[in-house]
């Protein structure tokens, strides 16, 4: 019997990992796809410097929810990087030409 628990406990415990792998799988795939769609319309910035920097995925979602109809938007992710979010009536403008992904600028922009 204290066998049998043993067993039933750690396939619980397996199971649970597994469906967090899961759920971590189809989150990543949700924000890869959604970065797709998003890429050329924001831009990574990092200010005074030529460090390189990593995209988190978890900014598409705060990239879709900042846009705005005629306001650019900035946002910063760290002291010395922020995302530009162009706003959808420059997006939609006939030959909209897309950002690159990341820029370096100097502070006085």
């Amino acid at each position: 019997m204290k066998r049998t628990l043993q067993l039933l406990f750690l396939a619980l415990i397996l199971s649970f990992s597994v469906s967090a792998q899961n759920e971590a799988k189809i989150e990543s795939k949700r924000l890869m796809t959604l970065c797709n769609k998003l890429e050329g319309t924001y831009q990574v910035q990092v200010i005074d410097s030529r460090d390189k920097t990593e995209i988190p995925l978890w900014i598409m979602d705060s990239i879709e929810a900042k846009r705005q109809v005629n306001t650019v938007v900035y946002f910063p992710i760290k002291n010395n990087v922020r995302v530009m979010v162009l706003p959808l009536n420059v997006i939609n403008k006939k030959g909209f030409v897309p950002l690159p992904r990341i820029a370096n600028i100097p502070s006085s922009h």
